[in-house]
């Protein structure tokens, strides 16, 4: 009996894991999940504890790693001071309000665009030039789609080391 608990659990873990995988690539927080639920496989059945590290580890250098690119991508196009603050409060309020608008896949979404058009307003009322804040904005972009596949990245990292933990015996 106890080996099928065993086993059940390790499918439940497995599914959940793939499912966060699928959520960090839709722009949800499932890096969030795969580390709670290696956070609760090990507590469980006592895995050992630096693989739970590497896991917490890789999930804060993905989380660092998605919210420096933006605003990294802004600063080597001589972002303002103002663009790189409304960089970060574009990709809110845009997660957000994609969120509402395209349940899902609009975070990721409403993330660039907000971040976009924000960064892009924020340079153009400090310079007054068009074409400098079309490049911020630009920059913003492309370094939250770095950041985003980075994250992906560390996503399917976190999985593959948790999965290959699991005891199935």
């Amino acid at each position: 009996m106890m080996e099928y608990v065993a086993i059940l659990m390790n499918v439940l873990c497995s599914v959940l894991i793939v499912g966060g995988v699928i959520m960090t690539m839709v722009g949800l927080p499932g890096n969030v999940l795969i580390v709670l639920v290696g956070l609760a496989y090990g507590y469980y059945e006592h895995v050992d504890y630096s693989y739970l590290g590497i896991i917490v580890g890789i999930f804060m250098i993905g989380e660092l790693v998605e919210f420096w690119a933006g605003l990294i991508g802004a600063r080597q196009e001589k972002a303002s001071k103002r663009a790189v603050l409304a960089a970060f409060v574009g990709t809110v309020l845009g997660g957000v309000g994609g969120t509402v608008i395209l349940p899902i896949i609009g975070s990721m979404i409403g993330a660039v665009v907000g971040a976009f058009m924000i960064t892009a307003l924020a340079e153009y009322t400090k310079t007054k030039n068009k074409q400098q804040a079309k490049r911020v904005a630009m920059g913003v972009v492309k370094g939250q789609i770095v950041g985003m596949a980075f994250k992906v990245v560390a996503a399917v990292g976190m999985a593959i080391t948790l999965i290959s933990q699991l005891k199935w015996q």
